[in-house]
């Protein structure tokens, strides 16, 4: 497998790779703009059905149903409704609460790139896996907030396939470097970057999805925490 600091020496890049893995292949501006309308109605804290989907996105019912079969890992509740893509109403390590509602995310990158698409601040908290000490901060459509512990660090991977199992399985918050560090010996796969570096790197995917998308971002003064 290519190495995580050889995929990272362009953003851009590695930003391409994550792209591609949550598109599952679908066309990236029919992609785009599902994904971003789907993390919009998602952060309502609500299942969201294929029609709402479709008149969220402006896309017709069968070009949404043709992005969603290529999309994997796709979480859907018994009523055929969707409740997780990225950000998700089931639990996970990754706590991701907005305006007071408690949904969670599928890695520590996507809390830090999501806030971007979904034009709204939100506070994030996880537990480092190598010590159990917990990690938060706040994360603004254009800023970090917050972060604790300072030296608070997070692990990424090169994608493959099934982004949710090869990568996000692998994307952590550590309480520290040195803690992350620890950890990335017995995960070969994964490299240990600041968390700082993460969110410039989700900065860039939310970028180019919202340019795909053909969606504006919110501006630096409209989203302070």
């Amino acid at each position: 497998m290519p190495s995580v600091a050889a995929a990272m020496i362009d953003k851009s890049d590695f930003a391409t790779l994550i792209i591609d893995g949550l598109s599952g292949g679908s066309r990236l501006e029919g992609f785009a703009s599902v994904f971003v309308a789907l993390l919009r109605e998602l952060v309502k804290g609500s299942p969201v059905s294929v029609r709402v989907l479709a008149e969220a996105s402006g896309q017709s019912l069968d070009q949404v149903d043709a992005v969603l079969r290529q999309a994997p890992d796709i979480e859907y509740d018994p009523a055929g409704n969707i409740v997780g893509y990225g950000i998700t109403q089931r639990q996970t390590p990754h706590v991701f609460e907005v305006e007071g509602r408690r949904l969670y995310t599928w890695c520590a990158l996507d809390t830090l790139m999501f806030p971007a698409l979904i034009g709204k601040s939100a506070r994030v908290r996880s537990l480092c896996p190598e010590t159990g000490m917990p990690v938060s901060l706040t994360a603004a459509p254009h800023e970090l907030c917050a972060v604790e512990p300072l030296d608070a660090a997070v692990s990424l991977a090169v994608p493959q396939t099934g982004i949710r199992q090869s990568f996000c399985c692998q994307v952590h918050f550590f309480a520290s470097r040195a803690d992350g560090d620890r950890w990335a010996l017995r995960h070969p796969e994964v490299e240990v970057v600041s968390v700082e570096a993460a969110f410039l790197l989700g900065q860039e995917i939310a970028r180019r999805l919202a340019q795909s998308a053909k969606v504006l971002l919110p501006t630096l003064d409209e989203n302070h925490p």
